[in-house]
């Protein structure tokens, strides 16, 4: 889900509240031993965020005394909500979802410069999800504002091309639907605001991400306004795919983020926004999904409103991570040895609207992106222990994602 109230949050330099400790300062004035200033560090990650207070993408740098710190790399009105790093990072793929366009900059291996290659219109509205193949040479966008995927190919130079190929909103089939029958579905599951609000056939379509599978030859994507996880056979290009029957969630569900099992990809877990549920999926070779359980991403008791955003999972396949936003927490699921979810616990995101999270490279840090309260926060992840907050803030306007070099 979009939000726009953004525009009415003050800047990070006037928000109330606790102050952001050293590690959020500005730079330094570090100097060379012969008094001319030293050169920027080069980044180990680069940020985006929404306009207006976002100005462009931002680097992630560590000063000599180890703060961290986020200075503008390049500058890029539109809002860079969603950034991927491809060709083993030296090129930097953009989302601008306000001004509805897709650039591609080239970076220097050296120093992490940008040098904007290309900059297209993605021919939809509101792009917010791209999912890349490279070794087909192209890649699917998701478009929230009308429901679409178009798909743009990779030149020669690592360049995404105007994308050229689209698939519509799902219209007239009707899918398998997934009840809340299920025997492992508690009947007494709590119901939330969120999961109230009406979305029968005739809501509006918002494609929210698109991913391949990472075995076999399908690609699946979230409709967050029509309840819908959409399954395709892919038959070789980009233009070769076929649709599948999919699965129709409970109506207010607002499918919107889905993570493969990394030790088993038969199996999924789908993060619903408006319901802020998690559902275990099963998913076979012939592109059938089946629904196993769903659990709340709220803890027992919650009585508000919340939306659901980001899901990630641990690469020993040993755990989930839900955010909340509005609730402002982080939801910790537990995965068994079968792939079956549980309820750990929570933690409060330390900022509000949490939109995103990312996996540090060595996977013992959780980085959070703040939406509304302008910062990057950073978890330290031990063995069992739920997400500890290691006191770290990285002042980032209209935080949206982070991508690690």
């Amino acid at each position: 889900m979009r939000s726009s109230s953004i525009r009415d949050e003050p800047p990070a330099t006037e928000r109330s509240g606790p102050a952001a400790p050293a590690v959020a300062a500005t730079a330094g004035n570090a100097r060379a031993s012969d008094g001319a200033p030293a050169p920027e560090p080069s980044p180990f990650a680069f940020a985006g965020g929404y306009a207006p207070h976002c100005a462009g993408i931002h680097a992630l740098v560590r000063d000599g005394d180890g703060r961290v710190r986020a200075r503008l790399a390049t500058a890029l009105p539109g809002s860079p909500t969603w950034l991927h790093l491809a060709d083993e990072g030296r090129r930097l793929h953009a989302l601008l979802e306000e001004s509805h366009e897709l650039a591609t900059f080239a970076v220097r291996p050296a120093d992490g410069a940008l040098t904007l290659l290309s900059r297209h219109p993605t021919g939809g509205s509101l792009p917010v999800h791209l999912a890349m193949d490279e070794s087909a040479r192209w890649a699917w966008i998701a478009h929230y504002g009308d429901g679409t995927l178009r798909s743009a190919a990779l030149d020669a130079d690592g360049r995404l091309t105007p994308p050229d190929r689209v698939l519509m909103p799902r219209a007239g089939a009707e899918a398998p639907v997934a009840t809340d029958a299920s025997a492992d579905t508690p009947a007494d599951a709590p119901v939330t605001a969120g999961a109230l609000v009406a979305a029968g056939s005739s809501a509006a379509s918002h494609a929210h991400m698109v991913r391949r599978h990472p075995r076999w030859p399908l690609m699946l994507a979230t409709d967050l306004g029509r309840d819908l996880l959409r399954v395709w056979r892919c038959h070789g290009s980009a233009d070769e795919l076929e649709e599948l029957d999919g699965l129709a969630l409970p109506p207010g569900s607002g499918p919107r983020h889905f993570v493969w099992h990394p030790r088993d990809p038969s199996q999924l877990y789908l993060l619903n926004e408006q319901a802020n549920a998690l559902d275990w999926l099963g998913l076979d070779e012939a592109g059938s999904l089946t629904h196993r359980l769903r659990l709340s991403s709220l803890p027992a008791g919650f009585d508000g409103l919340s939306y659901a955003s980001d899901l990630l999972v641990m690469p020993d396949g040993r755990r989930l991570f839900a955010l909340n936003r509005l609730h402002d927490a982080i939801a910790v699921f537990d995965l068994d040895a079968a792939g079956r979810p549980s309820w750990r616990g929570e933690v409060w995101a330390q900022g509000s609207y949490p939109r995103s999270a990312t996996l540090s490279p060595d996977g013992r840090e959780l980085w959070v992106s703040l939406q509304r309260s302008h910062q990057v926060c950073v978890f330290r992840l031990e063995a069992d222990a739920l997400p500890r907050f290691d006191g770290r803030f990285v002042a980032m306007p209209g935080a949206a994602c982070v991508v690690f070099r």
